[in-house]
């Protein structure tokens, strides 16, 4: 039995349709891979930052103690030393915020992949059944 055109019109587009699904899944992998990419550049970023926290707080300690010294104060006596940790207590809630923003990007990260992944996935999955069942109509269809 010879199929005909509508038969060979419905393999196609069911073959099409096939080819669509797996495009989507190549690219909600590409949605992932971009997330940990975004993941690796905000764990670069948060790095750099909390070393240049740590440089400024070096820098400045290093002054203070200048500071100190040339006006021939004893360091960990009075004020300078309340002043000591006031630098300290200050780098510690930047590298604390450093840490809370790098931590808020990545699940903002996590949150916007989980959504597109399911848009996609819901998109491929109703765009397959339709066109499949478009494809099942037509391979159905009889010339007159």
């Amino acid at each position: 039995m010879a199929l005909g055109p509508f038969q060979i019109f419905g393999a196609v587009m069911a073959a099409t349709s096939a080819l669509s699904f797996m495009g989507s899944v190549r690219q909600m992998n590409n949605m992932r891979t971009a997330a940990q990419w975004d993941k690796y550049h905000e764990k670069i970023d948060q790095s750099y930052k909390t070393i240049q926290a740590n440089k400024r707080a070096r820098l400045l300690l290093s002054e203070k103690r200048a500071a100190q010294g040339a006006r021939g104060v004893v360091i960990r006596e009075g004020s300078t030393l309340m002043e000591m940790n006031n630098v300290v207590a200050n780098l510690e809630d930047t590298v604390f915020w450093i840490n809370k923003g790098a931590e808020m990007s990545v699940r903002d990260i996590d949150m916007k992949l989980a959504s597109n992944l399911q848009a996609t996935a819901w998109n491929a999955g109703t765009s397959l059944i339709t066109n499949l069942g478009s494809a099942y109509v037509t391979s159905q269809m009889k010339v007159k």
